[in-house]
């Protein structure tokens, strides 16, 4: 029997669904989810877990949280304690094989993957399965990871784009949790401790709260055997996974924020709050995004750096389940004004026509399409994809990507431009540099 024709009944587990090649099982005895994806003749496999818990999930005065844990789960595990592996399995597994591995915590999951030879998984998994209960959060192990965390925040936070961005989110949302960025606030990781770290481990970090990937060179009915075997003793707690219902207040103008510092820098921000990743406003946004900020045939590097007026421009959207803020920077040039080149931003979005965006529409996507049909090609661009697919509600929305692109028109992108841009939506930052 081929590896593609595998029967879809595996011992152990409950078959879900399938779409775009991608089989989804059950573990029936504690609801780890499974995706698997045959990719044939790499000799590669990638295997990404995706815990559902991100910064979003964090309370007052935690935040952060989630990061740090990240961080946390490259430390030794119990049965590295007992093997003398002093510093964690996962690096001892990456320094012996040449694996590719790393994780990353996002606002709505926590990702962590390897990427290696097929003849390496059984491995992989028990490393996985092993830290997903059994590192050691005490003080002494998270002290020295604490400063090394604050560090990273000290640099961030020099980043004239980054400390307005903390700004903005924070101004955009008034109660919901994307109003704090993933690394959190100084003062709170200052003040982690083991015991907070290890509650929210217990919380978050168990089978029903999890997604393995396992998408390679491997058969399938192998594949999801080797992960039986390691995740399929282990329990859930007793407790429901804590969960946040937080409804965002409506915005009724337009919002600002400043910074001041000793800089050379001058920008001017503008955020606009879009719809979760898997519906077509998200990937419209894209479209948009790329339209008017990406490369030099984009409306606004043609208006404002080719004139002078802007040294740069740049934008972010985050791939996020609820509605979040988008932002697009433009530093200044010498001399430049800020009220100024808002005016000329708002005022051109405002006055664009399907005329006037058409034909960079049309070589946008085309662009995005052929970017996003080339990342299908590598298991571990797939499982990038995939998590944030899944962290946002549903995997599947992963096979809709190219449909939903190829019915976004000229009229929906300037449709959307003028909706994302008007006062009630808009939060808009200033960085000045004195």
């Amino acid at each position: 029997m081929s590896k593609k024709s595998t029967p879809k009944n595996v011992p152990g587990y409950t078959f879900v669904k399938t779409a775009a090649g991608i089989d989804e099982f059950v573990l029936k005895s504690n609801g780890l989810r499974v995706l698997y994806h045959y990719r044939p003749d790499t000799e590669v496999v990638t295997t990404n877990i995706t815990y559902l818990v991100g910064s979003a999930d964090e309370q007052l005065g935690k935040s952060g949280i989630a990061h740090m844990l990240e961080h946390m789960l490259f430390k030794p595990t119990r049965a590295d304690k007992q093997a003398k592996i002093t510093n964690g399995s996962a690096m001892k597994f990456e320094l012996e094989t040449g694996c590719l591995l790393n994780a990353n915590t996002g606002k709505d999951r926590t990702t962590y993957f390897f990427s290696y030879p097929t003849e390496h998984m059984q491995t992989a998994l028990k490393i996985e399965a092993q830290r997903m209960t059994d590192v050691i959060l005490n003080q002494k192990v998270l002290t020295p990871e604490q400063g090394n965390v604050l560090s990273e925040f000290d640099m961030y936070n020099g980043d004239p784009y980054f400390a307005l961005s903390v700004q903005m989110v924070s101004t955009a949302f008034l109660s919901h949790p994307y109003g704090h960025e993933i690394i959190g606030y100084r003062e709170d990781i200052e003040d982690f401790t083991a015991q907070r770290l290890q509650q929210f481990y217990t919380d978050y970090y168990r089978p029903d709260n999890a997604v393995m990937m396992v998408i390679g060179d491997i058969d399938k009915k192998e594949a999801l055997e080797a992960v039986k075997k390691q995740f399929g003793a282990i329990k859930n707690p007793a407790t429901a996974i804590p969960r946040h219902d937080i409804r965002e207040p409506k915005q009724e103008g337009l919002r600002r924020v400043s910074i001041e510092r000793n800089s050379s820098t001058d920008i001017l921000s503008i955020g606009f709050k879009h719809a979760g990743m898997g519906t077509t406003q998200w990937l419209t946004t894209l479209v948009m995004l790329t339209v008017l900020t990406d490369g030099p045939e984009s409306i606004f590097e043609k208006l404002l750096v080719d004139t002078g007026k802007v040294a740069s421009i740049d934008s972010a959207q985050e791939p996020t389940k609820d509605t979040n803020l988008a932002i697009i920077h433009f530093t200044l040039a010498p001399n430049q004004n800020h009220g100024e080149i808002e005016k000329i931003v708002l005022e051109t979005i405002q006055n664009l026509t399907v005329t006037d965006v058409a034909q960079l529409i049309k070589k946008t996507k085309a662009r995005i399409r052929t970017d996003e049909l080339f990342a299908r090609t590598s298991s571990m661009q797939i499982a990038q994809e995939l998590t944030e697919y899944t962290a946002s509600g549903d995997w599947a929305n992963y096979n809709q990507t190219l449909p939903i692109l190829k019915k976004i028109t000229p009229k929906t992108v300037v449709d959307c431009m003028h909706q994302s841009f008007t006062t009630n939506n808009l939060t808009i930052g200033t960085f000045i540099g004195k």
